[in-house]
């Protein structure tokens, strides 16, 4: 990328030089500049430059340009500029004739310039034009919800690259795991390399490394072949975009054909702010748009019916629609240490992150508590989505928390029922309930279901009294002996308290079931006449985890007593293997002898 000769000398700065040969060559392309104060300065040439000279070698050495022809040093360059003056009173005829002959302008200039001055001029013009070029306008209707200015303005941009150096170029952006391309030239480049996206900044194969600018972790990578080591090698530039600390996207410009020039290097830098001025721009968007989102929520959970004109009108504000379906879920953070809506801006990075960002919404309740909307749509589009995936990315976000909080801990309240942003108060009442209910009963977990507490869900047992119920029961398990006896509680209760029942299905007879509930009255005080203490009971039952262990108990039990019928020798046997592994005690199973 470079300026070319016409375009250059039509600038104000430019009005006294005049073109005296190689008027032809005008559309030539300056990326560089070089002086010739030595009759051999030319061998030195890359191509591409423009030659300044104060005409003192070529009266010293008048043959000095000549040889530089004859060698071909000279016609990779792009134009020359010699002072008029005092070395030179007039350019001889036989070189205008050969800067005409190899399209090559060449201009006189005024004697007095400072060489200092006209190359910042050059500079200049080279890096208005780029800025030109890569010039972002802002979008005052810029929603957060709204993608597609982002990606305008990131196409813009890549494109204008790739038509300012010739180089095609990508943005691989982290957190929508998204590849933004300048051309499709950039995707075929990458697949006759047998490259994949993430070798751009982490190669996968051996590789040289060279910083060209530290502040912003500007480098060249090159790819190193080791069958053949003199080969052509596949290099690129990158530049990660960072905010915060943390990486967002990768800024690559591939080098196809040859290495960026000096001019190039200012139009990558241009590039890169200009699309690190796009990110922050849609970052504090989305803050302030979460706000605002926020700000809604609180609205619809103190929403009224005569509310209602102001709920739609701020919705059409937001650009929310009402109308949308969302999975709901309520957050905890436990540690009193944080207060997590002050770190709003980092918890938000962390969500931005997660897979969570890319289908949902967040909005804090009060310091320690928020909302997290999944969009139901964006979910039944997921051909992968099940039950289970709502829980992998609450762990996924959880861990992203981590790595930005290291005591922050989150729990999570889950409802699956889809509902509108009209009945968000339901909702968040619902998954509140969940969540208290949740780590009383389930306290080993950190994200409950609305569905994990059965009938808790709808009946209503203070706080305090279902820890102590809970508290009671996980104490009798502890002991071996007394799951036989809740096992017994657990049958008993679903027979209507019925003794002959009860020990019917359990093969024993009816007087060991009068003193196993009598044992259970000693142990727990229950009014069995009390139909919401045995309600509570029943749904305990049904409910935690105490469920498995009297279950599993139970199962064995049924084993012995089905197959001694059948086989009392192989019963005998596996019922003594069992008894000595200390699982059973031989005294309760005095029928199978």
């Amino acid at each position: 990328m470079g300026i070319a000769v016409k375009e250059l000398l039509t600038l104000e700065y430019f009005k006294d030089y005049h073109v005296i040969a190689g008027k032809s060559g005008l559309h030539k392309e300056i990326q560089g500049t070089t002086l010739l104060e030595a009759p051999d300065a030319l061998r030195w040439a890359k191509g591409k430059e423009l030659v300044l000279s104060s005409g003192y070698v070529l009266a010293q050495e008048p043959d000095c340009l000549e040889e530089a022809f004859k060698s071909g040093s000279m016609q990779g360059t792009s134009a020359m500029m010699i002072k008029r003056g005092r070395y030179l009173d007039e350019i001889p005829q036989r070189l205008i004739d050969l800067f005409d002959q190899y399209e090559i302008p060449l201009i006189s200039m005024p004697f007095s310039v400072p060489w200092m001055e006209l190359m910042s001029q050059i500079n200049t013009a080279v890096m208005n034009r780029t800025i030109r070029r890569f010039k972002v306008h802002s979008n005052n209707h810029l929603q957060v919800s709204d993608q597609s200015y982002k990606v305008q303005k990131i196409n813009k941009i890549l494109r204008a690259v790739e038509v300012e150096m010739k180089f095609p170029a990508f943005i691989y952006d982290l957190a929508e795991e998204k590849s933004y391309y300048s051309s499709p030239d950039f995707k075929r480049i990458t697949e006759s390399f047998g490259l994949s996206e993430s070798d751009y900044w982490e190669p996968s194969m051996p590789y040289t490394k060279h910083t060209l600018c530290d502040y912003i972790n500007m480098a060249r990578i090159r790819l190193i072949n080791p069958g053949n080591l003199e080969g052509p090698r596949v290099s690129w530039i990158i530049i990660p975009i960072v905010m915060e600390d943390i990486v967002q996207a990768y800024f690559v410009v591939m080098e196809s054909r040859e290495f960026i020039d000096y001019y190039d290097e200012f139009a990558i830098r241009i590039a890169f702010l200009t699309l690190q001025g796009v990110y922050e721009q849609i970052m504090i968007a989305e803050n302030m748009g979460n706000i605002g989102f926020e700000n809604f929520i609180h609205l619809a959970l103190d929403y009224t019916e005569k509310d209602a004109k102001k709920l739609f009108y701020q919705a059409n504000i937001q650009g929310i629609s009402v109308n949308t379906a969302y999975q709901y879920i309520v957050f905890h953070q436990c540690n009193e240490g944080y207060n997590a809506r002050n770190e709003r801006n980092t918890f938000l990075e962390a969500f931005q992150q997660s897979k969570l960002g890319k289908i949902g919404k967040i909005a804090f309740l009060d310091e320690n508590d928020g909302l997290i909307l999944l969009e139901a749509e964006k979910i039944h589009n997921s051909t992968l989505w099940t039950k289970d995936t709502t829980t992998e990315l609450l762990k996924e976000f959880q861990r992203y928390i981590g790595l930005k909080f290291a005591d922050m801990k989150l729990e999570f309240g889950i409802c699956q029922e889809e509902k509108t942003l009209l009945e968000v108060r339901e909702c968040v009442k619902k998954c509140q309930k969940v969540l208290k209910m949740g780590s009383i009963i389930f306290p080993e977990k950190d994200i409950w279901e609305y569905e994990m507490l059965g009938p808790l869900t709808w009946i209503e047992i203070p706080e305090n009294e279902l820890k102590e119920m809970l508290r009671k029961y996980r104490e009798l398990m502890e002991e071996e002996k007394n799951i036989e006896l809740l096992k017994t509680l657990k049958i008993y209760l679903e027979n209507n308290m019925n003794y002959s029942v009860t020990a019917e299905k359990m093969y024993v007879h009816i007087n060991t079931i009068r003193k196993r509930i009598d044992k259970v009255n000693d142990l727990v005080k229950i009014d069995w006449e009390d139909h919401v203490d045995r309600l509570k009971m029943e749904i305990l039952f049904n409910v935690i985890n105490l469920r498995k262990k009297i279950s599993n108990s139970f199962r064995i039990d049924i084993f012995f007593l089905s197959d001694c019928r059948q086989s009392p020798g192989i019963c005998r046997d596996f019922y003594y293997e069992h008894c000595f592994s200390g699982i059973i005690e031989l005294s309760e199973r005095r029928c199978f002898l």
